[in-house]
């Protein structure tokens, strides 16, 4: 069938199979634009011709059918919507096409898209477009060889001329064509090929154009040559990454010339290509294009010579660009030229950078060590407080890239070495080094004339703190009084940027020099200096790598003093309190000087390791920050110990080699067992939920220690432990200290994974007499999780290994003795057993499984989920195969005999537990088997499958709820894993068996199949399922119709209010798995839970069952797909009457369905108790005839009883006659309601039974009528007054003499009556 036939005979049915076309077939489908119309009939034409002849639905098959179709109408004019189309989806469809393909047709597409672009009039700009795309991917496949023919090249100078079109879109899809060509050479090149042809053709623009704006005869030409000057420039700054250094001069000439022509426009864009060119980040915007068969070829490194010519080349623009730099006022080229020199000596550094590396550095050239103390001085002035805020950030950040890059090591060696020589001499004689000169600079910028530059000036000293490193002691203390005396001036009021540069200077000078400089001054108040004890949080958080003996000799002393002033605060408890947080602030400074301390073998002595273990033991709230600092101690220098950097480049950052840290670990081995023990001790007095910290320093000094101690540590734990299980334990109360037991077995726990073979084989003959320990649960759970541990150690399952045998029998006596709270912990363990079994020790399965499956009933969430891995870890045992000995099995009846494991065998012993005799055991029968079944139905035999669905129909059938939940939950992992055919023979019994609970409301068993019965229409369809359907229940299965077919409605009309999708994606994702991340899923089971839980019905529940009954004629309301959280709840209100929530009767107010949908439905109701006439009239009978007709009267009788019932309830509370009984039962009557509520009538008085008759209540007055100014010519039925015949107008003036005589009588002047403006807030008379 002819393509352009079929486009205007197919209609829209089908979806595209193509995942390229798939927005196209999403939004283009249902289009009413004629382009999107034309270009989705396209698609289907070509699909439809595609499948007669019997071809595979490839890219490659697109692309060959519309490149033939292209091809036939290349060059008519009358088919300019057709080409379009078909333009579009070869720009869809060329990025998926492979190179080989792409190679092979060069000629003749390459033929075809250039005969397109030569059309007059030219294609439009949609078309335009689409033809660049396709040429840029042909472009990008083609190989060396085919960048040497003419043909390539003119192909690629048609781009060129395309990038400098007035038309922006095309204009700008072009130069995106050009530069990803030109990034993307072929393989093992370094430019492309076509790059000649960019810098010729845009260097010769440049040049005329720039002719064209110094000769222009008139303002337009003029403007159309500056034009074309930004268009060009804006091409090259695109593909600046790809540029030919040879080339490079020849464009800087051209760049610097603009500038010259006054033109701000043409400046900037000169000053953003130089920025391009000079920079060394890749840009965002090109993209890596690979593409399908081909792999992304490694650029080869450039080599010396282009390093030093690419060097020579930035060295001489950058010289030139130092001579045009603007006025410093100019807020917008003067930020251009400042990005322009950073990136340019930023590139600079990095070259010689590479050359040093690469043991070059003679041939760096001696221009390109520009000076950075030049920079300085002509960037520094910028900052200057008359100059613009733009101008200002854009210094900052210059300099401080210039002070990252440019100040080299060697810089700061010999700044350092300088120093060291200057010492002593006098200044005239002093030689100043470079970073001197720069750190003088920054110093002069903090001159009243910069104030309004100080933070950026900060920003820029916490930079240079932060290079220099620790060689900012001593180049940079000299800046330390500065700031403090700015920290202390009163009108400087960024504190906070004060603080961040400390903190830099802290982290690199050492706080030994920096508290030399700028002492505490903490603990002598009476002399007159300046206290800092807000340095001490800084000093927390900024010290690091520093030395511990400065901690050890000056901190722990000043402590001690503070202490002692505490303790002689006895009268001044605020002094005392004020001490005590200082003294913490201090010892808190601990976890920084221990942070990798550069002379721990020195200042860490014995003195010092015993003070700290005295703290420990003294001062319980600095345990935490000393157990942090043991931790640090060990962690750091065993990450330099395994850090794979060279000893030069750690000892320049930390002053550490990996020697060093060697030794300072070895050091820490001889305190590990000391401290260990103090450790332990005070585990033992730690309430457990305050051990975290224990834990991990515990951990870490173990891994540390040598063998012989670790031994004798844990031995001396087990002699303990022993002792205390031996021991009569009192009972514990809550909240005291566990027992010593319990301590001990954490111990115990907390060493398994560094103890030896002998001693993990004593401990496990100690715990593993505790299974049947069920006086103690606690104990118990610890004695499983202590053999946990072994299995999860290589020395732990060689022990466990070799106990196997006991090990099974014990885990089979103590199942009784096993607690709730060891549930879980035992099942792990049964977990660990299984992975360790031998195939002919497989008997453990069948004499264990009982226990596993009814552990999937547990009420513990984790303890369900392990049993449930649990069972799946036993089936793939089974399924490896090995012998099942039934003489082993325990209570197994029958001869002796041995049994081949398959995972059939394994389902036949979990089939027996459908055996079992109490409802619990069989729902956990058919719960486990539904587990199973999900996971090995591939498996089974598909007769084994059958009978078990067979069996399931009959529980389906049972009356007991908990069996039957758990056969609907084997019945919808059925319908959602098994393949179609074998469900399909089970159909008749599953929709007969659950149909029969849809009206059971219930543990939600109404929904559950109704999920199911949704699961079944989409997957066999509605036809299907519905002949084994009752009559009677057939509206379920209408209603799910009518909801499926309306959200299909709703997804095509684009509306996302329910989630429904076609039947082939369902289909589809049946059989799918979960397709979460790992991160999302939950510990076990994800995709069984998926299929359990989280496939439930994707139309909404709140249906109700008049929508059952089939109510096609109303609009379907919109209902929210989210999940409610919660019971909705709503209030009722009578008019305007504020509500009391402190009322006792606020209660009868709260209803669970909302009021406006009870009143429409009554007002429903009652419409439809009339019968209407043949021309739709109401028929109302007036009669009082009691025997109507029921199938007359549509009212839900048991709807309106419920209402009559609540409205009953409401009126006993709200009515006059309604009270409450308060305390002692005395009757309080509802007043507020008689006069807020039902005030609306005057009555005010009671009748009460007995009494002598009516009796006014108290507090309530008379109230005398009011008159209303005006209201006898207010409207009855509209808003506003009316005229009447023979009376004065609405308007007309009344003389106030008049209101003042009938003041008396009650006549109001503003229609408001007294309380009205009491409520107000008016004051009265006497106010």
């Amino acid at each position: 069938m002819p393509i352009t036939k079929l486009c205007n005979q197919q209609p829209l049915t089908k979806l595209s199979v193509c995942k390229p076309f798939y927005s196209i077939n999403r939004t283009q489908l249902s289009s009413k634009l004629p382009n999107q119309q034309m270009h989705a009939t396209t698609l289907l034409a070509v699909e439809e011709t595609l499948r007669e002849q019997g071809a595979e639905i490839t890219p490659t098959a697109y692309f060959a059918t519309l490149m033939s179709l292209l091809d036939q109408q290349k060059d008519d004019p009358e088919v300019e919507e057709m080409r379009a189309a078909i333009l579009n989806l070869l720009a869809i469809v060329f990025p998926n096409v492979p190179v080989s393909v792409l190679r092979s047709q060069y000629t003749a597409t390459l033929s075809v898209i250039t005969t397109i672009l030569a059309l007059q009039p030219p294609p439009t700009a949609p078309s335009l477009r689409s033809l660049i795309t396709c040429l840029e991917h042909l472009l990008i496949a083609q190989d060396s060889a085919a960048w040497a023919h003419t043909t390539t090249l003119k192909a690629l100078q048609t781009l060129l001329i395309l990038s400098l079109d007035s038309r922006p879109k095309p204009r700008k899809r072009a130069q995106e064509a050009v530069r990803n060509i030109v990034t993307h050479p072929p393989l093992m090149m370094i430019i492309h090929p076509g790059m000649k042809v960019v810098v010729q053709t845009t260097l010769q623009v440049l040049k005329e154009s720039g002719n064209g704006v110094v000769g222009a005869a008139g303002s337009k030409d003029k403007d159309s040559a500056t034009q074309m000057i930004l268009h060009t420039l804006q091409l090259v700054r695109m593909v600046a990454k790809a540029w030919p250094v040879e080339q490079f001069l020849p464009l800087c000439d051209i760049l610097l010339h603009l500038p010259k022509l006054n033109n701000a426009y043409l400046t900037s864009s000169a000053f953003q290509v130089f920025e391009s060119l000079l920079s060394t980040s890749e840009s965002p915007e090109a993209p890596k294009v690979v593409h399908q068969g081909e792999t992304e070829a490694q650029t080869p490194v450039e080599s010396i010579d282009q390093v030093v010519s690419r060097l020579e080349k930035i060295t001489q623009v950058m010289s030139a660009v130092l001579e045009l730099k603007p006025n410093a006022n100019d807020a917008t080229l003067m930020p251009l030229w400042l990005d322009v020199v950073r990136a340019g000596f930023v590139e600079s550094a990095r070259l010689q950078g590479l050359l040093r590396a690469a043991g070059q550095g003679a041939q760096v050239p001696q221009e390109a060590v520009v000076p950075i103390v030049q920079l300085f001085k002509v960037i520094f002035p910028n900052l200057d407080s008359s100059n613009p805020v733009s101008v200002h950030n854009s210094t900052v950040d210059c300099l401080k890239q210039l002070i990252s890059h440019c100040i080299t090591d060697d810089m700061i060696d010999i700044a350092v070495q300088d120093m060291k020589k200057n010492r002593g001499l006098q200044s005239d004689k002093k030689k100043r080094s470079v970073i001197e000169t720069i750190s003088a600079t920054i110093k002069g910028g903090f001159d009243i004339r910069f104030q309004s530059s100080w933070l950026g000036i900060l920003d820029i000293l916490k930079g240079l703190f932060e290079r220099l490193n620790h060689a900012a002691n001593p180049l940079l203390v000299s800046f330390l009084p500065i700031i403090d005396e700015l920290r202390f001036t009163p009108a400087f009021t960024q504190k906070a940027h004060l603080d961040v540069v400390l903190s830099a200077a802290i982290s690199t000078v050492g706080p030994r020099i920096f508290l030399d400089t700028l002492p505490l001054n903490i603990d002598n108040p009476e002399e007159r200096k300046r206290g800092r004890a807000w340095l001490l949080p800084l000093l927390k958080s900024s010290v690091t790598n520093t030395e511990l003996e400065y901690f050890a000799s000056t901190l722990i002393p000043l402590a001690d003093r503070l202490n002692q002033k505490a303790q002689g605060c006895t009268e001044n408890g605020m002094m005392k309190k004020v001490y005590e947080t200082l003294i913490g602030q201090v010892w808190s400074l601990i976890s920084g000087f221990c942070d990798l301390p550069v002379d721990m073998e020195m200042a860490f002595t014995k003195e010092l390791a015993e003070r700290f273990s005295n703290v420990l033991y003294s001062v319980p709230d600095l345990r935490p920050v000393i157990c942090q600092a043991l931790t640090s101690l060990v962690v750091r220098n065993q990450a330099i110990v395994a850090s794979s950097e060279s000893d030069a480049v750690l000892e320049r950052k930390y002053l550490m080699s990996k020697e060093e840290a060697a030794n300072n670990i070895t050091l820490l081995q001889q305190y590990a067992r000391p401290y260990l023990m103090v450790f332990f001790n005070i585990f033992q007095a730690t309430l457990p939920q305050f051990r975290g910290y224990l834990l991990e320093v515990m951990r870490m000094y173990l891994s540390i220690s040598t063998p012989k101690d670790l031994q004798d540590t844990f031995q001396a734990v087990l002699v303990q432990l022993n002792t205390a299980l031996t021991t009569v334990q009192p009972p514990v109360q809550q909240g005291d200290a566990p027992p010593a037991s319990h301590n001990l077995m954490d111990l115990a726990d907390i060493m398994v994974p560094y103890v030896d073979g002998p001693n993990m084989a004593n401990l496990y003959q100690v715990v593993a007499s505790l299974f049947a320990n069920d006086a103690d649960a606690a104990l118990q759970k610890k004695a499983y999780k202590i053999v946990n541990s072994m299995a999860e150690t290589e020395t732990g399952r060689v022990v466990l290994k070799s106990n196997l045998e006991e090990l099974m029998r014990n885990i089979l006596d103590t199942t009784a003795a096993a607690t709730a709270t060891a549930k879980r912990t035992r099942l792990s363990l049964i977990g660990q057993v299984i992975s360790l079994l031998e195939p002919t020790d497989l008997y453990f399965v069948p004499s264990i499984l009982s226990e596993v499956v009814v552990a999937t009933k547990e009420v513990n969430e984790k303890t369900r989920d392990v049993a449930y891995a649990l069972l799946v870890a036993m089936g793939n045992k089974m399924k490896a195969g090995g012998v099942i000995s039934t003489e082993r099995v325990g209570d197994m009846e029958g001869a002796p005999s041995e049994t081949q494991a398959t995972i059939g065998e394994y389902f036949t012993m979990v089939t027996a537990g459908l055996a079992g005799t109490t409802p619990h055991m069989v729902s956990a029968a058919i719960t486990s088997l539904s587990r199973l079944l999900f996971e090995f139905h591939k498996d089974l035999e598909p007769a084994m499958v059958s009978e078990m669905i067979g069996t399931m129909h009959l529980f389906v059938n049972s009356s007991n709820r908990e069996i039957v939940k758990s056969a609907l939950g084997f019945i919808k992992v059925t319908t959602v894993s098994l393949e179609v055919g074998i469900v399909r023979e089970h159909l008749q019994q599953i929709v007969s068996g659950m149909i029969r609970w849809s009206h059971e409301h219930k543990g939600h068993f109404k929904v559950k199949v109704r999920h199911i019965l949704e699961r079944l229409v989409r997957r066999f369809g509605y036809d299907d399922i519905v002949v084994y359907v009752p009559e009677a229940d057939k509206k379920l299965l209408v209603n799910i119709k009518k909801r499926r077919e309306r959200a299909k409605r709703n997804k095509k009309n684009g509306s996302s209010g329910m989630d429904m999708e076609g039947d082939e994606e369902e289909a589809e994702g049946d059989n799918k798995k979960s397709t979460k991340p790992l991160y999302m899923q939950t510990t076990f089971g994800s995709a069984y839970e998926d299929a359990l839980y989280g496939s439930e019905s994707d139309l909404s529940d709140d249906d109700d069952d008049e929508e059952e009954g089939g109510n096609e004629g109303k609009a379907p309301a919109k209902k929210s797909n989210k999940k409610k959280q919660g019971a909705d709840a709503w209030i009722k209100e009578d008019g305007d009457t504020p509500l009391d929530f402190l009322d006792r009767t606020v209660v009868s107010r709260v209803t669970a369905s909302h009021p406006s949908t009870q009143a429409a439905r009554k007002i429903k109701d009652l419409s439809s108790a009339f019968k209407t006439s043949s021309d739709g009239k109401l028929v109302i009978d007036e009669s009082n005839s009691d025997n109507e007709d029921a199938e007359e009267e549509e009212v839900d009788q048991e709807t309106m009883e419920l209402d009559q019932a609540e409205n009953n309830y409401l009126e006993s509370l709200k009515s006059v006659d309604g009270f409450t009984r308060g305390q002692g039962g005395r009757i309080k009557f509802n007043k507020t309601n008689k006069r807020g509520v039902l005030g609306k009538d005057d009555d005010t008085e009671m009748e009460m039974a007995g009494g002598p008759g009516p009796i006014r209540s108290k507090g309530v007055k008379e109230q005398r009528p009011t008159k209303i100014l005006g209201q006898e010519f207010k409207a009855k039925k509209a808003g506003g007054d009316v005229k009447k015949k023979g009376r004065v107008d609405p308007y007309a003036y009344v003389p106030l003499t008049s209101l003042r005589k009938g003041a008396k009588e009650g006549l109001s002047l503003t229609n408001k009556s007294k309380a009205d403006k009491r409520k107000q807030g008016k004051p009265g008379r006497r106010s």
